[in-house]
């Protein structure tokens, strides 16, 4: 099991409860959600009482954004700069002291992989995507110079419309494959901004296939950040871990969370995972599958199922937001686990259980259990497509 979490704002007690639950494996820090003296304060505290990976993505990519929601970035660390331009990547000496800059942060706190700076591309071919292979490839070269580092993992921030085209990505994975480093750290910006597993079919073959060519084929060692249920198709495909967090901003990457906006919007609703929909749905939603008679076929058999099943029904439990995101990494855990045999057997198995949990959503829509749009199942059909695409061009 190879889960992180995607650490944000307001994480109170969130990590430490997913450790405990050994539901997650490790943590990601987020560079502008946390001041310098308590991530390091923080650092010390999960060191001492758990055995975990922690990692630190810097959000440099923050810093080409405008206006940029980047919080303590500005004022805590010495390797950001807002409102930068790609006029401030001209020149190898300029890479060379941002690398510098963002590697040496991260050595000097023992972060178990470092992280490459790296910038936002919206095509494998745009001008952004070349700054981001500069700094890529500045990285392993400073990173090479250095004794006993941690090793490095390139960061990778790719719109989801750069995984249109599969020529383009077949030409970028011929780069990234010939370079020397450990590892990758991938991250989708992903086009709709509402919470929804849906994902294009042919992007999500082309995802799962650039993780396939790196981590199975070319044995990078290959995390994906902000991918929730994604992250389980991922893994299939060879991934080493993925990362997820309690907000929804943190458990899939929009843009938007990164730019300055108006403060207001309701309070997120109560939701609940089910491993066998493969989704996260309305606790209401949940009252009327337990009204229709099938609570028992979409719960995910974890431990804080008992919440729910201890209660008169869903809504009359005890369920709360906090639990809700602890039973979240709990479902994903639970799902994880069986991912643990080779490529092609995952995809099948994977496979099955799309189709299984699409005739479950058939079999409550039959019976009047009401959906949203996010949440009616219509992702699985995007999954089946995409990992039968996936099997085609992998050739599995």
């Amino acid at each position: 099991m190879a889960i992180y979490v995607q650490h944000g704002h307001g994480k109170s007690d969130k990590i430490t409860n997913a450790l405990d639950d050994k539901s997650a494996s490790g943590v990601i820090f987020a560079a502008r959600n946390e001041k310098v003296d308590k991530l390091d304060r923080y650092i010390t505290t999960l060191r001492e009482n758990y055995e975990c990976d922690l990692l630190f993505d810097p959000q440099f990519y923050v810093s080409t954004l405008i206006p940029a929601n980047d919080r303590y970035l500005p004022d805590e660390y010495r390797y950001y700069e807002a409102g930068r331009t790609a006029k401030d990547f001209i020149g190898a000496r300029k890479i060379a002291s941002y690398v510098n800059d963002t590697i040496n942060f991260q050595t000097e706190r023992g972060f178990d992989r470092i992280m490459s700076p790296t910038v936002i591309a919206n095509g494998f071919s745009d001008r952004w995507s070349q700054i981001a292979l500069q700094l890529a490839d500045s990285s392993i070269e400073y990173h090479s110079s250095l004794t006993d580092a941690t090793p490095l993992l390139v960061s990778l921030v790719l719109s989801e419309g750069a995984l249109d085209s599969r020529s383009d990505l077949d030409a970028f994975l011929d780069i990234l494959t010939s370079w020397d480093v450990h590892g990758y750290y991938i991250t989708v910006v992903r086009d709709d901004a509402t919470y929804s597993q849906s994902f294009y079919e042919d992007r999500l073959a082309h995802l799962l296939y650039m993780v396939y060519i790196l981590a199975d084929r070319n044995e990078f060692e290959v995390v994906c950040g902000y991918s929730d249920f994604i992250g389980i198709p991922l893994r299939a495909a060879g991934a080493s871990a993925f990362a997820t967090g309690w907000y929804q901003s943190l458990r899939q990457f929009h843009q938007k969370a990164f730019l300055k906006r108006k403060n207001g919007g309701q309070p997120p609703r109560l939701r609940y995972s089910s491993s066998p929909l493969l989704n996260s749905i309305m606790l209401g939603e949940l009252e009327s599958i337990s009204d229709a008679g099938y609570l028992d076929q979409v719960l995910s058999d974890v431990d804080l199922d008992s919440i729910i099943t201890d209660a008169t029904s869903p809504e009359s439990s005890a369920w709360t937001s906090q639990i809700s995101d602890r039973h979240h990494w709990q479902t994903l855990a639970k799902l994880d686990q069986d991912l643990s045999g080779p490529v092609r057997r995952n995809i099948m198995g994977l496979i099955a259980d799309v189709r299984q949990a699409t005739g479950l959503y058939a079999t409550l829509k039959a019976a009047g259990v009401p959906f949203e749009r996010n949440t009616d199942g219509q992702h699985l059909f995007d999954w089946l497509a995409g990992l039968q695409t996936f099997i085609r061009i992998a050739a599995l």
